[in-house]
């Protein structure tokens, strides 16, 4: 789940961080005080042709302020291209995992307190809540089929736990 939680952020990362700034320039400008601090970021939107294609491409200058203008010089700007997308790509990609990452927790932490609220609410004498697992052990079996029947009905478990927990039930007695 980790791992997927890596990928997809790294997407968001890559999209938001390497083919926005084409569509909305300032997303670029997260990375300037990475690459170019102290100084100023700019993108130059490049468009190209080629038979009937039509392409587009940022480039980024880096302008220190080091105070060249000031005494008539030309202003050169280094060109951080690669370094600015990819400083965007790792800022929209953490950005990305902090927010997925508290919508997976918030959604977990809300899932157990359904449980608990469920199970707060029936009459199931031998039915505790016991971190994320409900033991039953304690429960007879019209209890746990009752218990069971009513977090499924709640949406609280799926049909093919409900099922298997159904059978393990019947089987224990």
């Amino acid at each position: 789940m980790f791992a997927i939680l890596i990928g997809v952020s790294l997407f968001l990362g890559i999209m938001i961080g390497w083919v926005g700034p084409l569509a909305f320039p300032p997303i670029a400008q997260v990375a300037q005080p990475i690459v170019c601090p102290g100084g100023e970021l700019s993108q130059d939107i490049i468009r190209g042709e080629a038979g009937n294609e039509i392409t587009y491409n940022s480039a980024f200058q880096c302008y220190a302020d080091d105070g060249a203008g000031e005494t008539g010089e030309d202003i050169t700007g280094e060109d951080v291209t690669g370094q600015a997308i990819l400083a965007a790509i790792a800022v929209y990609s953490v950005i990305a995992f902090v927010l997925l990452f508290g919508l997976g927790l918030r959604a977990m932490l809300s899932q157990k307190a359904r449980l608990q609220n469920a199970l707060s609410r029936m009459d199931a004498p031998g039915v505790v809540m016991e971190g994320k697992t409900i033991n039953m052990r304690g429960a007879t079996l019209e209890t746990k089929l009752r218990t069971l029947a009513t977090l499924h009905t709640q949406g609280l478990i799926n049909e093919a736990n409900y099922e298997r927990l159904v059978a393990e039930a019947r089987a224990k007695g």
